[in-house]
Order: C-alpha cells, then sequence, then structure tokens
C-alpha cells in the first residue's frame, strides 16, 4: 500500500457471492471492463410449484473496473496459481485510483 492509499474498510459488511458458474468478460468505451459471474440453481416456480428441477444458469455478481485493474487482476491472479504449490496464500491487488 503507497502512502496516498486509504486503508481497506467493509463498513456494510458486504457477504461473499458463490458464483461456480459461467462467467463472462466483456470490455466497454472508455477503459472499462465489465465480469459478469452466475450461479447453476433450480427455477423456484416450477421446483416449489411442481416439485420438478429445470436449472438455470443465475447472473449473481456483475463487477465494473478500468482496464488497470483487470491488468492487475490477471497479474494477480497468474502469480497466485503459479504459486499455489508452495502453499495457501492471501494477495491483494489492484489500484484504488478512481478515474
Amino acid at each position: 500500500m503507497g502512502p496516498n492509499e486509504p486503508l481497506g474498510v467493509d463498513p456494510d459488511n458486504v457477504p461473499e457471492t458463490f458464483c461456480a458458474g459461467k462467467f463472462n468478460v466483456s470490455f466497454a468505451m472508455g477503459g472499462f471492463c465489465t465480469m459478469t459471474f452466475t450461479h447453476v440453481r433450480p427455477r423456484a416456480g416450477p421446483l416449489l410449484d411442481a416439485s420438478q428441477v429445470e436449472m438455470e444458469s443465475v447472473v449473481r455478481a456483475r463487477i465494473v473496473m478500468p482496464m488497470e485493474n483487470m491488468v492487475a487482476l490477471r497479474d494477480l491472479l497468474n502469480n497466485l496459481i503459479k504459486d499455489q504449490s508452495a502453499g495457501s496464500a492471501t494477495v491483494t491487488g489492484g489500484s484504488s485510483k478512481l478515474n
């Protein structure tokens, strides 16, 4: 953390969201990208009304970030996956610079 970086806080206690389905990354004008994550689960209506299981991929999270943070995320994931053989690690990356 640089000298001008504010401390990280979580005043709303944002919960984790489980996303074990398909995901997508799209790039938009202005230097931003959007990551969309899904989770596969049964459709509520058929399950509750007729005990039928009809699966669907439900969007659970969308994260929009500047490209410089996407590059930092890529680098972080590359390093984290490469270093995984040395044991588990918690890593933080990305820029707090606002555009």
